[in-house]
């Protein structure tokens, strides 16, 4: 174990053989954003060994309010090289792949398939989908954040032992206009995001299992929203108890910074 991680280590909840779970987990982050920036950083910083990035888009001046793993040299770069190179630099005894390609519903299965969890940063309702179906299909758990304004939201899927991401935001195939986005916003859901999947790597409980955390920054506020999986979501419970006329009206459906 080298001196790099004694910090977090002293912990009971980790010790040695916590970072060795650490050293030896897979995570893919899809986007390498608002959300994507923070939560690949604390992913680096904590020894996960193992990381994925995925983005097929370039750096831009509008992205450096918030997108910290990018900086002015960096405009008209590949976003995933400028993440590797910055992620590298903070930590180079892990593994970092990248996919500089649009995630569809053609690629993400062979795209996920190996990694422990998947992070979502992305913002896309298409996109969202997507990263769902695919882990559902593939048994993989889901982390989703989403960011708007001043406010955000994390989810953790994993049926059957949670709703999945269709469950609470069904399809509707509604187009969305990019929104404003506070930095500090996007960081806070991005490390909260980061924060998830090291307590799943570690075995250890899961306060969003079931619950949907909401954050408001106006107000420094943060709820949990009981959440429950659908009996007629055509992701997750494939077709059973199927209820047609069932009323359901979905959260607002966030961006990935």
């Amino acid at each position: 174990m080298t001196e790099r991680y004694n910090r977090q280590t002293l912990l009971p909840q980790i010790g040695s053989q916590g970072q060795e779970k650490l050293n030896k987990a897979s995570v893919l982050v899809i986007g390498v954003g608002g959300l994507g920036s923070p939560a690949l950083t604390y992913l680096a910083a904590a020894g996960v060994g193992h990381l994925g990035v995925v983005d097929s888009d370039t750096v831009t001046l509008s992205n450096l309010n918030r997108q910290f793993l990018h900086n002015i040299s960096d405009i008209g770069k590949l976003k995933v090289e400028s993440a590797k190179e910055k992620l590298f630099n903070l930590n180079n005894e892990i593994e970092i792949k990248i996919y500089n390609e649009r995630l569809t519903g053609e690629n993400a299965k062979s795209i996920f398939s190996g990694y422990n969890i998947i992070l979502g940063a992305v913002d896309s309702y298409e996109i969202r989908f997507v990263i769902n179906k695919a882990c559902v299909s593939l048994g993989i758990p889901y982390i989703d954040g989403g960011v708007n304004g001043f406010s955000g939201c994390v989810l953790f899927s994993n049926p059957p032992q949670t709703p999945c991401l269709n469950c609470i935001f069904p399809e509707t195939g509604e187009k969305k206009e990019p929104s404003g986005i506070l930095g500090t916003t996007a960081g806070i859901i991005g490390t909260i995001e980061a924060n998830v999947a090291i307590l799943h790597l570690l075995d250890l409980p899961n306060p969003i299992g079931n619950k949907l955390l909401l954050y408001d920054g106006l107000f420094m506020n943060f709820e949990y929203r009981d959440i429950k999986r659908r009996d007629n979501c055509h992701v997750c419970s494939y077709g059973k108890n199927l209820k047609p006329d069932e009323k359901f009206e979905p959260l607002p459906l966030l961006d990935g910074g």
